[in-house]
């Protein structure tokens, strides 16, 4: 089967700080992978690096047959939704519009579909009944699931979402990761740089563990709580001491 995502020998630098270091990796169409790592591990560069909202300095990238460079990255990022941590919805307009606004203007997509995909993905994150309010009026639980409905309705065939739960409220996340999970369910390929461990084991097919830019332990979920390499055990304590109440 080949690989929808397919990277070679990745780096990404900032200057003279090596952030990523010669990572490769292939995903298959479907396939749910979680990122974990300590802050500074180079996980969320290399999710942003995939399609060149940060430029790599070396290595080869390949999404849905097509290599990502300079006169091929806007076709590719037609293909791929990206969630950030951050909403980065526009508070002057309404729901529909934060979602119906970027088909229009940056895919080309007639209004009248823009809207009826918009409408299509607010009903599956559980939002249609919002969409003429505006983003201040909704939870931030509910503008992270706005942000997701606007990545679902380009319909990717990649979606990747960078730690979508670290601006919420511990009581916020799991609205949003129910979500994340019937996503899953549909089909989704789906690339996660998140924290949540419970998240992690029911939907990974596999889990990549960075350190210091590359990625020195992956596995199926089972590696969470049988890991072979010290660094990840420590890791995890730590994560269990910190989300312990």
């Amino acid at each position: 089967m080949s690989a929808i995502v397919s990277v070679r020998d990745l780096e990404v630098a900032y200057g003279n700080l090596e952030v990523v270091k010669g990572v490769s990796l292939d995903v298959h169409q479907g396939e749910k992978i979680v990122i974990m790592g300590p802050s500074g591990s180079g996980k969320s560069t290399f999710l942003r690096s995939l399609i060149w909202l940060v430029k790599p300095r070396r290595g080869r990238i390949v999404i849905d047959g097509v290599e990502v460079k300079h006169d091929t990255v806007r076709e590719v990022r037609k293909k791929v939704g990206f969630v950030f941590q951050s909403y980065n919805l526009f508070p002057h307009l309404k729901v529909i519009d934060n979602i119906v606004l970027p088909l229009v203007k940056v895919h080309g997509i007639p209004r009248d579909e823009a809207v009826e995909r918009a409408r299509e993905a607010l009903q599956m994150v559980g939002l249609l009944e919002k969409a003429n309010a505006y983003p201040l009026q909704l939870s931030g639980g509910q503008q992270q699931r706005v942000a997701i409905a606007r990545a679902l309705a380009i319909r990717p065939k990649i979606l990747m979402l960078d730690e979508p739960t670290s601006a919420l409220d511990p009581e916020l996340v799991d609205e949003v990761l129910r979500v994340l999970e019937e996503i899953a369910r549909g089909g989704t390929t789906m690339l996660i740089v998140t924290h949540e461990v419970d998240f992690a084991e029911d939907v990974a097919d596999r889990v990549l563990f960075f350190e210091g830019g590359k990625i020195v332990e992956e596995g199926p979920p089972e590696i969470l709580y049988n890991p072979r390499s010290e660094r990840l055990r420590q890791f995890l304590r730590r994560l269990h001491r910190r989300t312990a109440f």
